[in-house]
């Protein structure tokens, strides 16, 4: 018994000795398809190229014919595009170093359309599935299943694991990009093999499983099996990364303490692909800038459509020029109090300047309770704005008029002053000898 005891120590530290890939160098696994060690001597089975496989099978063979056993192997999938994968990977056990003849995209680099199904494989394999087949009825395109002899899982179950505190499932993704931990234990006197699925920090899986197959595997494999991965991409491209496996001779859960969880590079990107990123960032800014400037544009188009003065037909007719409301506002300093000259029946009158120069002006702001009208507000404008004499005060607009800083002539006509009647005696005498001058003028012409 001891020497039973010693002899499977001594395959147990074999096993994780060739198993770590610290040996890699010397044959250990054989290789097809994309499959290569990088330089951390992590397993890479598919590269960057669509369509493609990739196996690694143990040179060395496994007795699994009426055994126990247990397997943990550290695992990651790298996906081109975040939030979809590509196929997926396999755990194979397998009669031969390898599986020739084994096809990309859904067949895993497992099977072929030949061979798929056929009970002479004697192939047992634990798919880590990202990709929905309804020609092998799964269940979605993130889950884990056991295959034997074919791609039609005998059971499957959503990625994820079960808390070992509460119960409740917790879903992972395959293509998170991140390290993960699979377990396969199998029992051959209860034949039951059990998997369960977990992130690589945890030391030991949770108690659940996530799926158990009551089966006795010993008539599906020969005596001597060979151990290995295999791998597929499609139309979309992914890596797929083992790190570290081990197997231990009894059906029972090893605490694996990985250490510090090592962080995998992302997928790589080409030159194109950076080319079109950039351009694709510059696109972005500049359409945002755009429509920023534009916005801000609009907000100042409609800020000044509220006071731009809109000039209507009947005022090209009228002649005067009119005033924005905005220069009067300024003229007046806000059409304050102590700028109000007077208030009538049609509205209030305001002492302004002119903007730009220092001429004294009145202004007449008519209120909406007002008695003067449209009507009567246009044949003030029209009627005043036409008239042209030397003798009387041109109005500048027809929104405003000229505050007569000594007052109006009716006020001045109606005064008995002597001086006044002289003085607008001789006014008039003028206008009738300018009048009688220009009338002359136009005969003579």
């Amino acid at each position: 018994m001891f020497s039973e005891v010693k002899v499977l120590q001594i395959v147990l530290v074999q096993w994780l000795t060739l198993f770590s890939f610290t040996y890699n160098s010397h044959g250990t696994y054989i290789l097809d398809g994309s499959a290569v060690f990088n330089e951390n001597s992590y397993l890479v089975l598919t590269n960057t190229t669509k369509h493609s496989y990739g196996q690694a099978f143990d040179n060395t063979t496994f007795e699994m014919k009426d055994q126990s056993f247990s397997i943990n192997f550290f695992f990651a999938i790298v996906p081109e595009h975040k939030q979809q994968g590509s196929h997926g990977m396999t755990f194979a056990f397998s009669p031969t170093r390898g599986l020739p003849g084994a096809s990309s995209d859904q067949y895993l680099g497992l099977f072929n359309k030949t061979n798929n199904g056929k009970t002479s494989n004697h192939v047992i394999a634990i798919e880590l599935d990202i990709h929905k087949d309804e020609e092998f009825e799964d269940i979605d395109d993130n889950h884990v299943g056991i295959n034997i002899n074919g791609l039609r899982s005998v059971a499957s179950a959503s990625a994820g694991y079960y808390d070992d505190n509460d119960g409740s499932f917790k879903n992972l993704s395959l293509i998170s990009g991140k390290l993960m931990r699979l377990s396969i234990v199998y029992s051959h006197p209860d034949t039951k093999l059990d998997v369960t699925l977990c992130p690589a920090e945890f030391l030991v899986p949770p108690r659940k499983p996530l799926l158990s197959l009551n089966r006795d595997l010993s008539q599906y494999v020969l005596k001597h099996m060979h151990i290995g991965f295999t791998a597929s991409t499609g139309s979309i491209r992914a890596l797929h990364y083992m790190v570290l496996v081990y197997t231990y001779p009894e059906a029972v859960y090893q605490p694996l303490e990985f250490g510090r969880v090592p962080t995998l590079p992302p997928y790589p990107k080409k030159p194109s692909d950076r080319l079109r990123t950039v351009l694709a960032v510059c696109l972005t800014l500049a359409l945002f800038a755009v429509f920023l400037a534009s916005g801000i544009g609009f907000v100042f188009y409609l800020r000044h459509k509220k006071v731009k003065e809109v000039l209507e037909e009947w005022e090209i007719q009228c002649g005067p020029h009119r005033f924005s409301y905005k220069e009067l506002f300024n003229a007046t300093k806000g059409f304050k109090e102590k700028q109000l000259l007077g208030k009538g029946g049609f509205g209030q009158v305001y002492k302004g300047t002119l903007p730009g120069s220092d001429a004294e002006i009145a202004v007449k702001r008519t209120s909406h309770d007002s008695r003067q009208g449209m009507s009567e507000f246009l044949a003030e404008i029209s009627t005043i704005g036409r008239l042209r004499h030397p003798n009387l005060v041109r109005l500048l607009g027809y929104s405003t008029r000229m505050r007569i800083k000594n007052g109006s002539l009716g006020n001045n006509v109606s005064r008995s002053s002597k001086t006044l009647h002289l003085l607008y005696s001789t006014c008039i005498k003028n206008g009738f000898k300018s009048s009688f001058i220009e009338i002359s003028n136009r005969l003579m012409f």
